[in-house]
């Protein structure tokens, strides 16, 4: 990075299953970032190993990605947070016990983690596993009392 690049924006989309994240990528992705959700937490900092990028990025991470453990989110934060060609925001989606599990109930989606079908006990493992990231955001949104058009 030269002194007269500025650092690409990068913001790391995470929170629990249910509270919106995917939402909040596309309506980051309607107003000019670039998204990848999903990426594995290892192949993060390589997006940015080649200078040139311009346009913002929005990442998507939670609990569903392939080699996701907490300690590995929390390395990506700090690795990414590190890079001085980033400026990087962490965007932490959050939202009641009970709304998580009613979005559940009416998607008629089980739970990832919760293999038995009971949303309740993958719903606190989730929590629970974000945590250090909710500690970390710079921007928490709670989704429980909003609408997906309100959260765009």
């Amino acid at each position: 990075m030269t002194d007269k690049t500025p650092p690409v924006h990068v913001v790391l989309v995470t929170g629990p299953s249910g509270a919106g994240r995917t939402t909040a990528i596309n309506a980051l992705e309607d107003i000019g970032f670039e998204s990848i959700d999903n990426m594995p937490l290892s192949l993060a900092p390589r997006l940015f190993e080649k200078p040139g990028l311009s346009q913002p990025i929005a990442l998507g991470i939670d609990t569903r990605n392939r080699d996701f453990s907490t300690a590995q989110m929390m390395d990506t934060i700090a690795i990414l947070s590190a890079n001085p060609s980033l400026a990087l925001e962490v965007l932490y989606l959050d939202c009641s016990v009970d709304v998580l599990i009613r979005r559940f109930s009416e998607t008629r989606r089980r739970h990832h983690l919760s293999p038995d079908g009971a949303a309740l006990a993958g719903i606190q493992l989730d929590l629970d596993l974000m945590q250090p990231a909710r500690v970390r955001a710079h921007v928490l949104i709670d989704t429980t009392h909003l609408s997906p058009h309100d959260l765009r």
